[in-house]
């Protein structure tokens, strides 16, 4: 069968999964499988945290964000997927294939899907396919085993700072607008409203945080991101109520 969406098959070449094929072999490539093509407005929730993941996504168009929920209503963005990033490829695998995250629409997105079976195939047909699914899979385990790291053992300034580098990596400035406002922010990062408050308060001081108003904040994004490589001092008592030993 002839894939159907040809004219994404050059962006889907800089897609780390087809990154090691040949340009004039993808279109080849990809004609032997049945892909799918899905199309959703921003704000929509694209998939439910526990749904089953039950084929590969690759966003060809607009950015998708990932969003964590306790249960009680209260959530945590995760991360953002832009073109032509793989979504949860080491979910896919494994022995109990449901999505630990909710997706969502952040602006409108295009994407393509892959069916478990015609990844398969396409492992079959291209090792450099299957090399690169599996590199792909196994760093998004580091990523996520170091933002579980940092919600757990990352002090309030740190978890700030993860949000702050998360806004301005999705409007693409370091100048960002505010997506949430103090209450909700607070609720995002599991702390009180007063502590943020006055922590964002003397990171502006200290030069972190620039032109903070209602609308808007300005980044030291080089600092914020040297900020996330710091460890907590011993003694200092993180967020989670653990004490740094």
């Amino acid at each position: 069968m002839v894939f159907p969406f040809e004219h994404y098959i050059p962006s889907l070449s800089l897609c780390p999964l087809f990154q090691n094929v040949a340009l004039d072999k993808l279109p080849v490539l990809l004609n032997s499988v049945r892909a799918e093509v899905e199309e959703y407005p921003a704000g929509t929730m694209v998939r439910h945290q526990g749904d089953r993941y039950e084929g590969l996504i690759i966003v060809a168009e607009g950015i998708l964000e990932t969003r964590i929920d306790d249960g009680s209503g209260r959530g945590m963005m995760v991360e953002y997927f832009r073109p032509v990033s793989m979504v949860a490829s080491a979910v896919l695998v494994s022995s109990n294939p449901v999505l630990p995250v909710s997706l969502i629409a952040r602006k409108d997105v295009t994407l393509i899907s892959f069916k478990r079976d015609e990844l398969f195939s396409l492992f079959s047909r291209e090792p450099a396919v299957l090399k690169a699914y599996m590199a792909d899979a196994g760093d998004k385990v580091r990523f996520l085993t170091k933002k579980l790291r940092l919600l757990r053992f990352g002090t309030l300034r740190q978890r700030i700072a993860d949000h702050l580098l998360s806004l301005a990596l999705e409007q693409e400035t370091d100048r960002p607008r505010w997506r949430h406002g103090r209450e909700q922010m607070a609720d995002l990062l599991g702390v009180a409203r007063p502590s943020l408050s006055r922590e964002l308060s003397m990171m502006s001081q200290e030069g972190l945080i620039q032109k903070m108003n209602r609308s808007h904040v300005g980044l030291c994004v080089s600092r914020l991101e040297n900020l996330l490589e710091e460890r907590p001092a011993p003694g200092q008592i993180l967020p989670s109520g653990l004490e740094v030993n």
